[in-house]
């Protein structure tokens, strides 16, 4: 009952439309052609997400199919018919990897390969032995599923682009439901052996979904492509290019996103005698230590904590909602890591160590005196003979010179200011520069 009133709904609806069959062809045709050059273009310009190829790929087996199927519909042929529908299943499962891909950066070759000859052969027998609407049922079953596939995959990634994503997931399921249509009406109709294209009220609102699916599914991929682009050149200027960690300005830029009453704790790092290794061992060896250092730094510190290298051989770490305790411990479990590190060079193993300091618990407003202080007591750490953990303490006289205690109320937010940033990322040296000066770090 069902679908006999949906097929008097959208026959009323396809002929209010005046449809053209072939004209509907020639605009898909015309649609794929031109994405998959758009795709071929966009990736040709930044050599970045191979997706984008697939995608092209898939476009352009599309084209093919239409032009193949346009024949066929003309000049009916089983020969004809099995090079469609084999060139229409290509296309969808090019999609299907392309959305693979883009959820995790691989081309699925393998399961390509087994579902072209899977499907291929699924189709050949019934087409040849002259069940033609056995042969339209099959590839209309197998369309739905692979377009359920590839919305699926699009769904599971949603994270990353909420809207876009379940938009183009969206997409593809109702290209699926319009396959799936034509596979009823079929079987509703018993048409097993037809000896002629598909042409009813299913096949036209299957041509409308495919035609609306590729144009808003490819210009979808592309604003994805870009919106990856844009995260990926964002990464890459907040990220140290040696380290793999944030960089100074990174480290500042992120301080404002915390909640202003969050309390936090600055660790500040210096590793020792690096100009040592440097001239001893080389500078290669040397941004082997560093990079091994902040390997321990990341693998140390808790997911919501910040960790960046400051400057040459100094590296800051926030920690919000954190204790001194906690500090200390986290602290303490850098500098040991570090010390047990060992490193080849010219056949011998050599060691490094790292002087620590630790700021009071402050907020963001106050986070330059937080720095100041971090750096404070990484100069009386270097001064009581490195390789330790001194905590900034009001108590300590030359500490107290070199920093002052936090003081929230009546303070401006100098540190969440961006047009402060400059100011702010310059306050690590300071102190670091007079400890390398008295004591040759």
């Amino acid at each position: 009952m069902s679908i006999i009133l949906g097929k008097i709904f959208f026959a009323d609806f396809s002929a209010m439309l005046s449809l053209d069959y072939h004209s509907l062809l020639l605009a898909m045709s015309f649609s794929a052609a031109s994405l998959a050059l758009s795709f071929v273009i966009s990736w040709f310009v930044t050599r970045t997400n191979s997706e984008l190829l697939s995608w092209a790929t898939g476009a352009a087996v599309l084209a093919i199919f239409v032009l193949t199927y346009a024949r066929f519909v003309t000049d009916f042929s089983p020969t004809l018919g099995m090079l469609a529908f084999s060139a229409l299943l290509i296309s969808l499962m090019f999609f299907f990897a392309a959305a693979r891909q883009f959820r995790t950066g691989k081309f699925p070759a393998k399961l390509m390969v087994q579902a072209i000859l899977l499907s291929s052969a699924v189709i050949a027998i019934p087409m040849f032995l002259g069940y033609d609407g056995v042969c339209y049922i099959l590839v209309d079953t197998i369309a739905c599923a692979l377009l359920f596939a590839t919305g699926s995959e699009y769904w599971r990634w949603r994270k990353e682009a909420p809207a876009p994503l379940i938009l183009l997931s969206a997409l593809y399921i109702v290209a699926g439901i319009s396959f799936a249509l034509c596979a009823a009406v079929l079987i509703d109709r018993r048409s097993w052996i037809m000896n002629r294209a598909q042409n009813d009220w299913a096949t036209n609102i299957n041509l409308i979904a495919c035609l609306a699916t590729l144009t808003a599914a490819g210009a979808l991929s592309l604003g994805l492509n870009q919106i990856r682009i844009t995260r990926r050149h964002k990464l890459e200027a907040e990220t140290d290019a040696l380290t793999g960690i944030l960089n100074r300005r990174a480290l500042f830029d992120r301080v404002p996103e915390m909640r202003t009453s969050t309390p936090i704790v600055v660790i500040g790092l210096d590793i020792d005698h690096f100009k040592q290794v440097n001239d001893t061992h080389g500078h290669s060896l040397g941004d082997t230590v560093l990079k091994s250092f902040a390997n321990i730094l990341s693998d140390t510190v808790r997911d919501e904590d910040l960790t960046a290298r400051v400057g040459g051989e100094e590296f800051a770490v926030l920690l919000p909602d954190a204790s001194l305790k906690m500090a200390n411990t986290v602290a303490e479990r850098i500098r040991k890591k570090f010390s047990e590190q060992r490193f080849l060079s010219n056949g011998q193993l050599f060691g490094s160590t790292v002087s620590v300091g630790i700021s009071q618990i402050g907020t963001r407003a106050c986070l330059n005196d937080l720095m100041l202080q971090a750096d404070a007591a990484l100069y009386m750490a270097k001064r009581s003979g490195r390789n330790r953990v001194v905590v900034f303490s009001t108590q300590d006289e030359e500490m107290s010179i070199k920093a002052k205690p936090c003081q929230t109320k009546g303070e401006s937010p100098r540190s969440a200011d961006p047009s402060s940033q400059e100011e702010n990322a310059d306050v690590p040296h300071a102190v670091a520069a007079r400890a390398r000066k008295s004591s040759h770090s």
